[in-house]
């Protein structure tokens, strides 16, 4: 009996420590767990700095901020030292009147025009698919369910929010297009059957809820959920824009072979699509197109990140990068030796980018107006233009610099045209009202009035169409909306080249 008691006296002691101990744990784990979410969340707070509006959190998220670093301008600088190393253009004893030999500018001969696979009954939808494929849609779909995770996971975001779906994204492309093509007052009375006559497509694509919900949390990358990932680089200001800009360079690259031609603008704001934004930062970053010289397709984008203004063009100062340099050369990879004639804007021009460019089998040309410190001082007092038609040309090697008289005083350097050819334009005349006289015009102007219009027709189109409802109070989302509508321009225009009808009127 004495041992039935002991055994049945250790089996209870047992059972009883296992509770206790087990409880014991249980209190400490928890208690380990709330100390370690405690310094946690207390962290995870303050890097991301969560504010509190009314009864819910929003959390504030830093903006593209175009500013290079001084790691990636340090990187540069020798490189375009590099490319500046011969000074012989300023001085203007190097600068000889042209010779009558004439200097041999090769043929452009490659493959050029629309490269895919859909007919000519294919609709304007297709179309923009090519130029904002599925891949992209996919992403913006991925990161904006991303963003809003990692905001619940913080405490703040919408809390009736739905995971969006690719088809989501889709339709609400399709309703921000909509809502550029007619300017109502309020984006809730596109919804309304008294104030839109085509309410019912809006009713039927989402709610006016879900719209307002997706209009605020899309995102093609996130900086609090870079953050959170740990992936973060201080060295790149667009670095959660790389993807997006990837899969559309890709598209607008390789969906139409370059012309003989190219055009594009210098370090300017592309406007955001011609669009002012409400209320948000007044200095955009500038970029700058890469455009056909004829249709205006945009067959490249480069968002220049860096400190705006600096040295005058064509005098940068030693040690210091020149702007065509940082530029240029990422916008003309793969057209080296092909023989295409680029025209830069003003704001480029440069006598060693036109020798650079020239060494690469690329023949430029740019206008600027005088006196600028491009040319040496003393080439501008060389020959007084007084009359309209009058123009003078000295030649550095095979760089061509003109000076011609229209209404006004102008020049351009050239190589892709040959000294002392000129033709015959027509103006209206000084003396007699209501008639035209004809002027002499050199050939290297000829060309470049030809071929000015290609960016102004983009530009043109971005500004007729921009799209409706979306917010563009931060630089990002004014940047992520001018790309998809620059896609939307791109599609039309590629369009319009495979159906074989004429480029848009200029």
């Amino acid at each position: 009996m004495k041992q039935v008691m002991k055994r049945v006296m250790k089996r209870v002691m047992e059972r009883v420590m296992e509770r206790v101990m087990k409880r014991v744990m249980e209190r400490v784990m928890k208690h380990v767990m709330k100390q370690v979410m405690k310094h946690v969340m207390e962290h995870v707070m303050e890097q991301f700095k969560v504010t509190h509006v009314s009864s819910s959190s929003a959390l504030t998220e830093p903006d593209l901020q175009f500013a290079q670093t001084e790691a990636r301008l340090s990187a540069e600088a020798p490189l375009q030292n590099q490319d500046l190393m011969d000074p012989s253009w300023r001085s203007a004893d190097c600068w000889k009147p042209p010779s009558d030999s004439q200097s041999s500018i090769a043929s452009f001969s490659q493959c050029s025009g629309p490269h895919h696979f859909l007919s000519k009954t294919s609709d304007a939808v297709d179309y923009f698919l090519l130029m904002f494929p599925p891949a992209l849609l996919d992403l913006i779909t991925f990161e904006t369910n991303a963003h809003i995770k990692t905001c619940h996971f913080l405490g703040c975001g919408l809390p009736d929010w739905v995971p969006v779906t690719t088809l989501e994204i889709k339709g609400f492309l399709g309703l921000v297009v909509l809502m550029g093509l007619q300017n109502l007052p309020d984006p809730a009375q596109f919804w309304s059957w008294s104030h839109y006559d085509n309410s019912y497509a809006f009713c039927r694509a989402m709610s006016f809820r879900r719209f307002q919900q997706i209009s605020s949390s899309i995102r093609m990358g996130s900086f609090t959920t870079d953050r959170y990932r740990g992936t973060r680089t201080t060295k790149d200001a667009l670095h959660i824009f790389r993807p997006m800009l990837d899969l559309l360079g890709g598209a607008m690259w390789t969906r139409t072979g370059p012309t003989a031609a190219c055009r594009w603008t210098g370090p300017c704001c592309p406007a955001w699509g011609g669009q002012p934004r409400q209320g948000g930062p007044e200095d955009p970053a500038p970029g700058v197109l890469l455009c056909d010289s004829k249709s205006g397709f945009c067959h490249r984008l480069f968002i220049q990140v860096g400190a705006q203004g600096g040295p005058e063009p064509g005098g940068p100062e030693p040690g210091g990068p020149e702007p065509g340099f940082t530029v240029v050369p990422e916008l003309v990879k793969g057209l080296e030796g092909r023989h295409h004639q680029l025209f830069l804007s003003s704001s480029l021009a440069s006598v060693p980018l036109l020798q650079k460019l020239l060494d690469q089998g690329l023949y430029a040309s740019c206008s600027f107006p005088p006196p600028s410190p491009i040319l040496p001082p003393a080439l501008w007092a060389q020959g007084l233009l007084e009359r309209p038609g009058d123009f003078l040309q000295r030649q550095l090697g095979p760089v061509l610099a003109t000076r011609w008289r229209d209404t006004k005083e102008m020049c351009c350097l050239s190589t892709n045209a040959a000294p002392g050819q000129q033709d015959l334009v027509f103006r209206r005349s000084q003396t007699r009202g209501g008639e035209l006289e004809p002027i002499t015009r050199p050939g290297a102007f000829r060309l470049l009035q030809e071929n000015l219009r290609g960016v102004d027709i983009c530009k043109q189109l971005l500004a007729c169409n921009p799209l409706g409802g979306v917010p563009q109070d931060r630089h990002w989302r004014g940047l992520l909306w001018f790309l998809v509508n620059l896609s939307i321009v791109n599609a039309f225009l590629l369009l319009r080249e495979s159906a074989g009808t004429a480029p848009p009127p200029g």
